[in-house]
């Protein structure tokens, strides 16, 4: 009988054992980040839709990558536009259409409601920038990892290939005398250092590269497509030149219309200082092109 009992006792405790090993793997696998987490952005434009898969170097630029995958988890990007199409790169994430009129229904898309609480405290997770040393005051903004921001990449860090994601923003360049000071988080350490507001003012903007390659020293690369991407990418790119050739100038390859029209915008910023800057020039594309989807595929 007492042989029976401890041979089901040892049963039992193997048992209990193994489960929790189970549940501890388990729990350790959720919680578990990769160097590399990966995300999906599904976009529309002319009634076609291009799936595009990248990668975001974490391990080069963490606070970066954890600051848009936030957004990315809350749904932010879905629905918004590229609202700015620029020689080498397309501008995205901000804004949305209120209307049909491609030069005049561009809106802004409310950052700070989405980001902030009712008292005006910043609800993300990943605060990187501080009005003081003693991080009391947070900015809702985001610490450049970049060089002209005075930040360094072991090894060197990502330059600009095909389909690259960085972030973008358009507060005026002031470098030294006059610009706000603000107090940034290097690293994980919790070292605290000063720097221009205007190196650590992202948002919510990024861009995607329509560029072969190319470096820049004032935003931060911090994606790449999969490589078997850049032919999807490069059908997007397609698409536009051929809706610019094809409806624009009727199929006439000498024809002088082109894809974006001017309008002149005002940005608003509470961090800047007089508030606001007026003397941005957005390049709208003339159709549509719409950011449907972000998600994350993989942590």
């Amino acid at each position: 009988m007492t042989k029976i009992l401890w041979k089901k006792g040892t049963k039992f405790a193997a048992t209990l054992i193994a489960a929790l090993f189970v549940f501890t793997a388990a729990f350790a696998f959720a919680g578990c980040e990769s160097k590399r987490p990966e995300i999906s952005i599904r976009i529309s434009f002319n009634e076609e839709t291009y799936d595009l898969e990248y990668e975001l170097y974490r391990n080069m630029y963490p606070q970066t990558v954890a600051h848009y995958l936030e957004l990315i988890e809350m749904d932010y990007f879905d629905g918004t536009v590229i609202s700015d199409y620029l020689d080498d790169r397309m501008v995205g994430g901000g804004y949305t259409y209120e209307g049909e009129d491609i030069a005049e229904d561009l809106v802004e898309k409310d950052y700070d409601g989405a980001t902030k609480d009712a008292d005006g405290n910043v609800t993300l997770k990943n605060i990187s920038v501080w009005a003081d040393s003693g991080k009391e005051t947070a900015y809702n903004t985001l610490y450049g990892e970049f060089s002209a921001n005075g930040f360094t990449v072991e090894n060197n860090g990502l330059t600009n290939a095909l389909g690259a994601l960085g972030t973008y923003y358009y507060t005026p360049e002031v470098t030294a005398g006059g610009a706000p000071t603000v107090y940034v988080q290097r690293n994980s350490d919790g070292e605290m250092d000063t720097r221009s507001y205007c190196y650590n003012a992202a948002t919510d903007l990024f861009y995607l590269y329509t560029g072969s390659s190319g470096s820049d020293s004032k935003f931060c690369t911090f994606g790449l497509l999969k490589e078997g991407d850049k032919e999807t990418f490069q059908s997007l790119l397609g698409a536009i030149e051929a809706y610019t050739l094809d409806v624009l100038n009727g199929g006439d390859e000498e024809g002088s219309e082109i894809f974006t029209t001017e309008r002149q915008m005002i940005i608003e910023d509470e961090y800047w200082m007089e508030n606001s800057y007026e003397d941005i020039t957005f390049h709208i594309p003339r159709s549509k092109i719409v950011i449907e989807e972000i998600k994350v595929t993989k942590y």
